[in-house]
């Protein structure tokens, strides 16, 4: 499984997740191969918030990312990404090891989606 998390600068485990998704300048994508870290892809946010011609959900998609965790998530986005498939994880603005570490014990919380409606118009 691939988790992405938006990140403050120049990304990776050592990096801080950043405070805004679609803002971040980089994601760290982190594959979990049996509940360890595996592959690590430093993404730079090219997406239309940066000039770019798609969103920062297109640039995940596209490496194949099923779960986000970040600390902070707009509306918008929480739809967009819960109605793509997308498992979403609440996390504080911590280093990203630590947060990946949390992650594979089962210690973060799910963000809620229990307003989103995936068959609204877009």
């Amino acid at each position: 499984m691939k988790i992405a998390i938006p990140t403050d600068s120049k990304g990776g485990l050592l990096d801080t997740v950043f405070n805004h998704f679609g803002m971040a300048p980089t994601y760290t994508v982190i594959e979990i191969i049996e509940n360890k870290i595996g592959n690590i892809e430093i993404i730079d946010n090219t997406s239309d918030h940066f000039g770019g011609s798609e969103s920062p959900v297109d640039l995940l998609i596209k490496k194949n990312v099923g779960i986000v965790i970040c600390s902070n998530l707009g509306p918008r986005a929480m739809e967009v990404l819960t109605c793509k498939g997308f498992d979403l994880f609440f996390t504080k603005r911590e280093k990203v090891q630590e947060v990946v570490e949390k992650f594979i014990k089962g210690e973060l919380e799910r963000f809620s989606s229990e307003k989103i409606s995936c068959s609204s118009p877009k």
